[in-house]
């Protein structure tokens, strides 16, 4: 019986050798792939966070250059500087002044039509360097863009800018290019940001064109910008999806298999791309795997010798008592072994009881991961309530551990204050077991993850933090009027977006500087923080434009209009920037939800028409949005594209209203009138469309066509035996275009019209936006022959400051002059006294509006030598005008 004892017990010790390794072996299986696919998770999930930054940061950054770019071309066009040598010295100070402090920009340039570097912000004098090789030139050259170009990087001499070239083309008024402003962006700038991140890893970061050029890459290589990855896995999952992350399977040429993150948003010129090994990612994974194994190898050892200890003890008592002390020397040795193993892993090993959470075991190197002993540790009691389970806010979190089964749980992290007070962010990896007494114990493994979280806080910050303010970006204006509509549309409350723009603060950039008005901006943003309500959230949309988002706002918007009227009151005070005190007003739109809108774009879009409201009616005031403005704006729009392709169609037509001398009563001229019969509409009224034209930079485009057309419909009269003067009205925003000389040169030309026949109206008032540039072109105007008429005359305001220094050769009386003569007397003294000044000065004086016998026997009779009006004819069109006029008696001689 006892020896049947002896081989039953020596069979359960049999079993239980095999059981027991083979449990460690699956539980730390179980624990090592859990731990891959949460480190290969976390890789990709940086990957991608990594690539959003980069690629926000990128367009940040070029939309700066883009910035200058525009600057200085705007400078150039108002200044009306050509790519000559004679305007080298004027563009090189342009460029210098735009980049000069700049920390992204490597230089400026301008190119000609032709392609040669004509001015440089770096160097002054220089030779004209070639530059029809580069990509940008041949880009833009190719295509009239628009928008941004961002070319690939270039190295160049001390004359022409190095980096990355962020490019705008700049055409001529008929549509050919006249000139390339280029601003390049140091790839040294994106290195520095790049390795100031310190995201950890062995990360590659580059930037990539959507053609697929590399533009910049950290590390850099030395053929970066020779390698195109149009081809690459990364491209191909672009077209599906703008944000992603992939792992690649096959070997890389850096040494292994790669986790990509990319990023592009939409309109984006670039790509960003972040990449790490693989390799490189589980070496964290290895070391704590390694770690695990040995402890289950180990343990295991340690379960198998004290089975091998039994096995001998029951074969013999002596033999047990001599192996049982060989057997304790070996386990005191292991036992010093294992616990020299644990203290040297990176991260705190313990043991707990539940439900109470006390350590009954933590490995001696908890101080050097966590600021507190091992016997801290174990001798509170609350250790893991009062430190482990407490939040930054000082509030208790304790997760959850459900007893249910054991095995490993989620992971748990943990804020805790050291005793030096740093804060530490600790993660637990924790396994539930039951002792032999069916107690529930705890088993984990500590470790520090600090930098992890502070990695994660940059990142967090780069995508919703405004640099310069530290208040919320666009992005985190967008997600919080996103998150009010949802919590508004569940208890029906009204939510109002407030946007507020700064007025004419560009005219404090450029008089004091991009760094004074910086320092403005952030005194502005204060504030506006001190009059938010508690619920309120105030952002930085971008440039001078600021949003706040209401919530709990009542039902007549009282709140808002509060919120306004202390933001103006607040502005009231000076601002004061270094040594200068200025004084800024704002412009505010507010839309409320649910009437103006229901999602977050909506909102913004209308409360910005309601801003541009405010601004158009004089600025420095607030304006609710209301469905009308959305009507004008988009009626505006239609008319301002209709108008747009009636241009560009040639749609518009020219009436002609003859002018008749009244010493001889034949017609000497005409007036050149458009007109605009729009399809489905009808005629639209010319004082309409023209003022719209001059409002939104069409009435150059408008003007070039209705001179070439008038000069064009002049030679075929003048081919058909009417050898009449062809009158053209001049805008304002036309004579001020560098090349109007030029287009009156060309008109003629083109034509064939004789110069003699030609007469240019210009109002008053085009001479005082800028009196020598004006005078001078009508100089050389004058100089070709063409005959110059002030129209309108006597309704400006400087006609005797500037009539004797115009080259002009006739006055036109304005019809409201000669619309109650000859009965009203102050009239007629006006009259009399325009055709005694024009006697005076030698000029022929022109009546329009002349619409009476009475009218045009008072004209003859004060010796005014022209008329024109509906008395003789309205304007009509050039079939009828012939049809009418034809009449040799009637029309002057073409020695005239």
């Amino acid at each position: 019986m006892a020896l049947r004892s002896v081989r039953t017990l020596r069979r359960g010790l049999m079993a239980l050798s095999i059981a027991l390794p083979a449990m460690f072996v699956v539980s730390t299986g179980i624990a090592v792939v859990q731990d891959y696919r949460a480190t290969v998770k976390q890789a990709e999930s940086d990957m991608r966070s990594v690539a959003v930054a980069l690629e926000e940061h990128a367009m940040r950054t070029f939309g700066e250059a883009d910035t200058l770019v525009r600057i200085a071309t705007a400078e150039i066009g108002r200044r009306g500087l050509t790519p000559t040598a004679a305007d080298e010295h004027a563009l090189h100070d342009i460029l210098a002044t735009a980049t000069r402090n700049s920390p992204l920009t490597s230089g400026a340039v301008v190119l000609s039509a032709d392609g040669w570097v004509r001015a440089s912000a770096a160097a002054y004098p220089m030779a004209p360097v070639d530059a029809r090789d580069r990509d940008y030139y041949t880009d833009l050259r190719a295509h009239r863009r628009t928008g941004i170009l961002v070319s690939r990087p270039i190295a160049a001499g001390p004359a022409e800018m190095r980096g990355i070239p962020v490019a705008r083309r700049v055409d001529d008024p008929d549509g050919s290019m006249d000139m390339i402003v280029a601003v390049g962006v140091d790839t040294a700038y994106f290195d520095r940001f790049y390795r100031d991140l310190e995201l950890g890893y062995g990360i590659k970061m580059m930037l990539v064109r959507r053609d697929g050029w590399v533009i910049t890459e950290t590390p850099m290589r030395a053929d970066a910008a020779q390698h195109n990855l149009a081809d690459t896995r990364t491209f191909r999952l672009l077209a599906s999806a703008p944000i992603g992350v992939y792992d690649t399977d096959s070997t890389a040429s850096d040494g292994g298999p790669l986790v990509v993150g990319y990023a592009s948003l939409a309109q984006s010129p670039v790509v960003a791309v972040a990449s790490v090994a693989r390799a490189e990612v589980l070496q964290p994974w290895s070391r704590r795997s390694r770690q695990v194994v040995g402890i289950c190898a180990l343990s295991t050892v340690l379960v198998l010798c004290l089975l091998r200890f039994l096995w001998l003890q029951l074969a013999s008592l002596d033999a047990a008592q001599e192996g049982l002390a060989r057997r304790n020397e070996d386990v005191n040795a292991e036992r010093r072994r294992f616990q020299e193993l644990v203290d040297g892993i990176d991260g705190v090993v313990w043991e707990a009881l539940l439900p109470d959470f006390h350590f009954t075991y933590v490995s001696g190197n908890a101080e050097a991961v966590s600021g507190y002993t091992a016997e801290q540790w174990m001798r509170d009691r609350q250790f893991w309530r009062d430190r482990l389970c407490t939040g930054p806010d000082g509030k208790h979190i304790e997760p959850v551990l459900s007893t249910a089964r054991p095995g490993l749980i989620k992971p748990i992290e943990h804020h805790i204050v050291a005793p030096d007070g740093k804060d530490l962010w600790l993660r637990s990896n924790v396994m539930l077991a039951h002792t032999r007494d069916g107690d529930v114990q705890v088993r984990g493994v500590t470790t520090d993850i600090t930098p992890q979280k502070q990695s994660e806080l940059q990142l967090y910050e780069a995508n919703h933090v405004d640099p310069l303010t530290r208040l919320p970006n666009r992005r985190a204006v967008l997600e919080r009027i996103g998150h009010a509509l949802l919590l508004a549309e569940h208890n029906q409350a009204i939510v109002a977006v407030v946007l507020i723009d700064i007025d004419n603060f560009n005219t404090l950039n450029d008089s004091l500087g991009h760094e004074r008005g910086d320092e403005a901006l952030v005194q502005v943003a204060g504030r506006l923080q001190r009059c938010l309500g508690r619920t309120d959230m105030l952002g930085r949309m971008g440039g001078d434009e600021f949003a706040v988002v209401m919530e709990e706002v009542d039902r007549v918007a009282l709140k808002a209009e509060h919120l306004a009227e202390c933001i103006s009151a607040s502005l009231e005070e000076n601002v004061s920037v270094r040594d200068r005190e200025v004084y800024l007003t704002v412009s505010m739109g507010i839309a409320l939800y649910p009437q103006d809108g229901k999602d977050a774009q909506t909102l913004l879009r209308n409360a910005d028409t309601a801003l541009h409201r405010v601004k158009a009616a004089g600025r420095n005031g607030w304006q609710f949005f209301d469905s009308s403005m959305a009507r004008l704006v988009e009626q505006r729009l239609d008319m301002e594209t209709a108008l747009r392709q009636a241009i560009e169609r040639e749609e518009l037509r020219l009436y002609y209203q003859p002018q008749r001398s009244l010493e001889d009563g034949k017609i000497v001229g005409a007036e050149a009138l458009v007109r605009w019969e729009r399809p489905g509409v009808g005629m639209v009224p010319p004082q309409e469309f023209i003022r719209l034209a001059e409002e939104n930079g069409l009435i150059v485009a408008l003007g070039n066509w209705v001179l070439q057309a008038a000069c064009s419909q002049a030679m075929a009269w003048n081919k058909a035996g009417m050898p009449l003067r062809i009158a053209v009205n001049v805008s304002v925003v036309q004579l001020q275009q560098p090349d109007f000389v030029a287009r009156v040169r060309s008109a003629l030309k083109r034509s064939g019209l004789p110069t003699r026949c030609l007469e240019l109206e210009i109002t008053e008032g085009a001479v005082v936006a800028d009196v020598l540039d004006a005078l001078d072109k009508l100089h050389q105007i004058k100089a070709m022959g063409v005959e110059l008429a002030v129209d309108d005359f006597g309704t400006g305001y400087s006609s005797l400051s500037y009539l004797k220094q115009m080259p002009v050769d006739r006055l036109k009386i304005d019809q409201s002059f000669v619309r109650d003569i000859p009965n009203n007397a102050d009239d007629c003294a006006i009259v009399r006294a325009i055709l005694a000044m024009a006697s005076n000065l030698k000029l022929q004086v022109i009546a329009e509006g002349v619409e009476s016998e009475d009218q045009l026997t008072f004209l003859h009779d004060e010796g005014c030598q022209e008329v024109q009006g509906y008395l003789l004819s309205p304007p009509v069109n050039a079939d009828s005008f012939i049809a009418r006029f034809r009449d040799a008696g009637r029309v002057a001689e073409a020695s005239q």
